[in-house]
């Protein structure tokens, strides 16, 4: 039997591409210091917010309805989160003038990150589909630590859901 050369190469090259691609942090994992630009094409340092709770909430696309009704439900709990010594960061791949449409129109008191070049996205194994991220969330524990990681979240429902783990889990 002739294996073709057209096979022997094109397997060489999927091994090559998985073998290249990186492993997604789990839950447990210390995360590594990365800066993105936000809506007011400002870097955030996440390894600054070490000693907080970090909440990264990937969404899939500015303005959509189900964005907007995370980002909202983000935004109306914003004053708990911090009470409970928590950020919030919205991202996806979007620019920073798409981000700050999107804050301006609905009002958010959130940072919304760009991650054009899907640094975070891959750090964490966010899948994307034709530009669009999917809708999941990271949460980052006060060490630095990956401490959930939540996949196919519900857009109203996440943030309350987030919210209570972090207010069960606070070391008092």
């Amino acid at each position: 039997m002739k294996i073709s050369v057209f096979f022997i190469l094109s397997v060489t090259a999927l091994s090559l591409f998985a073998a290249n691609k990186p492993i997604p942090l789990k839950e447990g994992d210390i995360v590594p210091p990365v800066s993105l630009q936000n809506q007011n094409a400002r870097l955030v340092d996440l390894s600054s917010y070490k000693g907080k709770w970090v909440v990264l909430y990937f969404y899939p696309k500015d303005g959509t309805t189900g964005c907007r009704k995370e980002a909202l439900a983000f935004t109306r709990l914003k004053k708990e989160y911090t009470a409970e010594n928590a950020v919030i960061f919205g991202v996806n791949p979007a620019g920073s003038k798409s981000h700050k449409k999107f804050e301006k129109k609905y009002d958010l008191k959130i940072d919304l990150l760009v991650d054009n070049e899907r640094k975070l996205m891959s750090l964490f194994g966010i899948k994307s589909f034709f530009g669009f991220c999917a809708r999941d969330t990271i949460l980052v524990n006060p060490e630095g630590r990956v401490e959930k990681v939540y996949r196919g979240v519900s857009p109203e429902g996440s943030p309350v859901d987030i919210l209570a783990y972090i207010r069960a889990h606070q070391i008092r």
